[in-house]
């Protein structure tokens, strides 16, 4: 589709809209993969699917017995560590200025970085991309308060950016159009609001020009039309084709239902029942001691008991875990698993989360697209806001992900005084101070170390 057979449908706002949703293909995909990631609506709780047992009572008829149903939160926790690994260390921007000019725009992309809270709003994308396998971001500009720009270059500007997540499970509908060239050409969001008592559908198309906002009336819809001063579309779209825990999902229901029948079966089993060949002649007090059954001649009692869970039904808890866990590349840091595997060097703990950091650079292959996406949109705002930093814009920065990893921060420190001292150096002490995982504010700490070394007694012959 392309932008003008979008416009060919103006100004018949309902055609238009008709037709972007016409395109939506995956929403519902999205709906059952809602309900995978959300515990509550797995399978295992429909009681369609797994109904409570009927059984018969002594006096010949029957009643219903609540059966275990355990649902398992096993899709949060893969898309957790998955998210983690990819953005639990910040989002860092990398650029190198030339002149004062580009330092003063990478400065106030900073300060709308910081004060948009995108480190943590990014781990947030992350997590519903890869649950619920689409999510957005729309920008906006707003009135700033008169001290937001202080201290920047961007002093008395009237106007900053903020961010606002969009996605199916906060209520939004999402309809991204790409043309032939797999370019988005426009966004368009559906949603609802609760006005004075009264739910009211909203439908906005943004393109990289005009953004229209329409409300439903009873038989039309009441359009706004606003320019993009920007000229770049305010969205950003996140997408992948399948959640993290796809093909594990049968693997994941199959655990689900196994522990539940294993529970039901210790409920029957695990409690010792006495078998009577004969008949009672009477039971002893509750709570006497020595309790004894008084049987008639000839009868006898027994306990039934289950001596042990088969084998079989261990083997398979432990291989749908082994498997859940090793097909979607999510590593087993639960208590017991890490408690007994010590120490380990830099390169150890390199090669123990291999898979995960393999995994995670294959997600920033379509994150970070979309991330620097958004420090475009935020360098051209810039420029706007701020028309004095438009040559700074072709100022490449470009986003640089750290994957989470434990670190053996004495080693490191081992390391760098190494690289520093011993017959030769092949470090400078600025560098090494910079690197150092104990200094936060390497400037500061140069400082301190030159204070400290001009303050030292000179040494006599």
């Amino acid at each position: 589709m392309e932008l003008t057979d979008l416009q060919s449908y103006l100004p018949d706002f309902d055609k238009l809209r008709q037709k972007i949703q016409a395109s939506k293909t995956n929403a519902t995909a999205v709906n059952d993969f809602l309900k995978q990631y959300q515990p509550v609506d797995h399978a295992i709780m429909d009681k369609g699917l797994r109904p409570d047992k009927t059984i018969t009572t002594d006096e010949a008829g029957t009643r219903l017995v609540p059966v275990t149903r355990l649902a398992l939160p096993l899709q949060k926790k893969i898309v957790a560590l998955a998210a983690a690994f990819l953005c639990g260390n910040p989002i860092k921007l990398s650029a190198t200025p030339a002149d004062q000019q580009q330092k003063d725009l990478l400065a106030v992309i900073q300060k709308t970085w910081d004060s948009n809270k995108l480190n943590y709003e990014s781990k947030g994308l992350a997590k519903m991309m890869m649950s619920e396998t689409e999510v957005a971001e729309v920008w906006y500009t707003e009135e700033a308060d008169t001290v937001y720009w202080n201290n920047t270059p961007n002093a008395g500007k009237r106007f900053r950016l903020r961010m606002k997540i969009l996605a199916n499970s906060l209520g939004d509908s999402l309809y991204p159009v790409f043309n032939n060239s797999g370019d988005m050409i426009a966004f368009a969001r559906g949603y609802t609001l609760k006005v004075d008592n009264k739910t009211e559908e909203h439908f906005d198309i943004y393109t990289e020009a005009t953004t229209y906002k329409a409300v439903k009336n009873v038989a039309s819809w009441d359009v706004i039309t606003e320019t993009n001063m920007i000229g770049k579309i305010p969205v950003m779209y996140y997408y992948q084709p399948k959640p993290e825990w796809a093909d594990v999902q049968t693997l994941v229901e199959r655990f689900e239902l196994t522990l539940s029948n294993h529970s039901d079966t210790n409920d029957y089993f695990c409690s010792p029942m006495v078998k009577v060949n004969g008949e009672i002649e009477g039971f002893a007090s509750k709570g006497e001691s020595g309790k004894v059954i008084k049987l008639k001649d000839g009868a006898t009692a027994e306990y039934m008991s289950w001596d042990q869970s088969p084998k079989s039904m261990e083997l398979e808890f432990n291989n749908l875990r082994s498997l859940i866990y090793d097909m979607t590349d999510t590593p087993d840091i639960s208590i017991e698993t890490m408690k007994g595997l010590g120490t380990f060097s830099g390169i150890a703990l390199k090669m123990l989360f291999l898979a995960p950091h393999l995994k995670a650079a294959d997600k920033e292959e379509t994150f970070g697209k979309t991330i620097q996406r958004r420090i475009n949109f935020i360098k051209a705002a810039m420029a706007t806001i701020n028309i004095s930093l438009e040559k700074a814009t072709a100022m490449e920065i470009s986003p640089k992900f750290e994957y989470f990893l434990p670190k053996n921060e004495g080693e490191m420190v081992d390391m760098l005084v190494s690289a520093t001292g011993g017959g030769k150096a092949i470090m400078s002490t600025e560098t090494a101070v910079s690197l150092n995982p104990l200094v936060n504010n390497a400037e500061q700490e140069m400082q301190r170390i030159e204070d400290e070394g001009a303050a030292l007694p000179l040494e006599l012959p």
